[in-house]
């Protein structure tokens, strides 16, 4: 373990990942804090995220890149685009961070502070694209451990440890108040059980969507169930994106459900994640979302390895993790690529809703 050369006085967080990524940070963040509680801690992430760390108490300061941004600039005005790119790098140089510590597992951020004068740099290097970091953990991907504790492993490299994992999400009062009074609206203030479903997987997934997502008549099938069986309120959420998929399982159920999907904004969803009693959804961020307000959850894993992207920490009584315990490929996403499937996505498509089902029924058991 190295020792800190010298306290420094303005850090630098990278992470310029989705949702899940970014939460999973949150521990990291605080173990900074306390192992340097005068400094000026700034976090760059991308725009999707910023909700998520705009209410985080141990930050002082954001900076937002958001690459999509750039790329249209450049489409219209390729000399507007440099000067933009030029103006932000000006931002960081002028804030003379004298640590930076870089979770993006490539050389781009590390290139560019070395070029802008942070003189310690620290991070994983991953397939050698650490080469321009101070200080650099080697490793070969995430897997056999929770990314979280990676992100342990990379501070204790460095002379701090990280004693509480749990993810922090704060909630705002706005984002609280405003989902206080949606429920209240639509006399579900006061509902026995308020289950929300997460059938599809939001923008981040991408062209990968359809290989990580459970079946919708799956979905449709355990939400009619839970509403037989405990008289249960179910809402089903997600993205803009995702509203065809949240329509189709309201379609499908038998039972009436209040569709969501489109209707929040990310801070207005954890505000209503905040008085829900369960959460069924696939592996990504609505799980980490879940998660880090304490609600129980009974989430889906296909080719991803709950091991390493699962609820953390894992806490078995209250978040569920079902996934096809025999199939010998799975998990196949490794080294943050999925390879072709030549089976049909057994691993999901070989799950029951009566796996689920009782995965739903142990987590509303537990205290």
């Amino acid at each position: 373990m190295k020792t800190p050369r010298e306290t420094p006085g303005r850090i630098l967080i990278i992470n310029p990942f989705g949702i899940g990524d970014v939460l999973f940070t949150t521990p990291l963040v605080r173990a900074v804090r306390g192992a340097f509680p005068a400094a000026q801690l700034t976090y760059l992430c991308n725009r999707r995220t910023e909700a998520i760390l705009r209410n985080n108490p141990h930050l002082d300061e954001l900076l937002v890149y958001e690459k999509d941004e750039f790329v249209r600039l450049w489409r219209r005005s390729p000399t507007r685009c440099l000067r933009e790119i030029g103006r932000f790098l000006r931002r960081i140089r002028a804030r003379r961070f004298d640590l930076a510590i870089d979770l993006s597992l490539g050389e781009r951020y590390g290139f560019l502070l070395r070029t802008l004068g942070v003189p310690r740099r620290v991070g994983f290097n991953y397939r050698r694209r650490g080469r321009f970091l101070s200080d650099s953990l080697p490793i070969d991907g995430y897997h056999d451990d929770h990314v979280v504790a990676y992100y342990r492993r990379l501070l204790r490299f460095i002379g701090i440890e990280l004693v509480e994992d749990s993810l922090e999400l704060r909630c705002s009062d706005e984002d609280a108040r405003w989902a206080a009074t949606w429920l209240r609206a639509r006399e579900l203030d006061a509902a026995p059980l308020l289950v929300g479903m997460v059938p599809a997987g939001g923008v981040s997934w991408g062209i990968a969507a359809p290989f990580r997502r459970w079946s919708i008549e799956g979905f449709a099938q355990v939400g009619d169930r839970l509403i037989e069986r405990y008289g249960a309120t179910v809402l089903l959420f997600g993205e803009a994106a995702d509203a065809p998929v949240c329509r189709t399982v309201a379609r499908l159920m038998q039972h009436s459900t209040i569709d969501v999907s489109g209707q929040t904004t990310l801070g207005q969803f954890v505000g209503l994640l905040g008085r829900l009693q369960l959460v069924i959804c696939n592996d990504g961020g609505p799980l980490h979302l879940a998660v880090s307000q304490g609600v129980k959850t009974v989430s889906i894993f296909g080719p991803v390895d709950p091991e390493v992207y699962g609820p953390h920490p894992s806490a078995p009584a209250r978040h569920h993790v079902v996934h096809h315990p025999t199939l010998p490929c799975r998990p196949c996403y490794h080294r943050f690529k999925l390879p072709p499937c030549p089976y049909e996505r057994a691993c999901l498509t070989h799950l029951e809703p009566s796996d689920v089902l009782a995965a739903c029924d142990e987590a509303l058991a537990a205290n």
